[in-house]
């Protein structure tokens, strides 16, 4: 029974990697952020609605709204991924959008190599190409950790191209 399993999961993989945008703060801290700024605005607008000063009212309930929406867009962006799964049979990119939605690319393992693009100014641009095409990979990272990732990658397709068989016979 245990073969059956193991030979619908395929190849083992010889470099994983999932890709997740960082969020320093977690949904908890997101909520007592928005509660400290209700704090504020209602402070604000209780001493601009004393002074008479009333269209500072509606500017401040609309920085308010402003910023629940756009911290809530910054959290919902969270919710992206990227699998990288390399075996001896191919390089799967599995991307996940914030709204659910998957996309997987597939590349044959004959020609793969890694690009690091250099741009001055910005982030260098991290890709896996072959053969076939071209595919942009790991756009949540910063500079350190797409040089990390190109690295590993680096590696493990140096480990898929030269690999290295356990012998018995030959071992001391």
């Amino acid at each position: 029974m245990s073969d059956t399993i193991a030979a619908d999961l395929g190849p083992p993989p010889i470099f994983e990697a999932i890709l997740t945008p960082h969020r320093s703060m977690s949904r908890r801290g997101m909520y007592v952020v928005f509660a400290v700024m209700a704090a504020g605005s209602l402070l604000v607008t209780s001493l601009m609605y004393f002074l008479g000063a009333f269209p500072v009212i509606g500017f401040n309930g609309a920085d308010l709204i402003l910023a629940v929406v756009l911290y809530s867009m910054n959290m919902r962006g969270a919710r992206a991924s990227e699998v990288i799964l390399l075996t001896a049979d191919g390089l799967t990119i599995t991307r996940t959008t914030p709204r659910g939605r998957r996309t997987q690319v597939s590349m044959a393992p004959g020609w793969l190599r890694v690009q690091l693009e250099e741009n001055a100014g910005s982030n260098p641009i991290l890709s896996i190409a072959n053969r076939e095409g071209r595919h942009i990979v790991g756009m949540a990272l910063g500079e350190a950790e797409r040089r990390d990732l190109a690295a590993a990658l680096g590696d493990a397709f140096a480990r898929l191209r030269s690999p290295r068989f356990d012998n018995p016979q030959t071992r001391n």
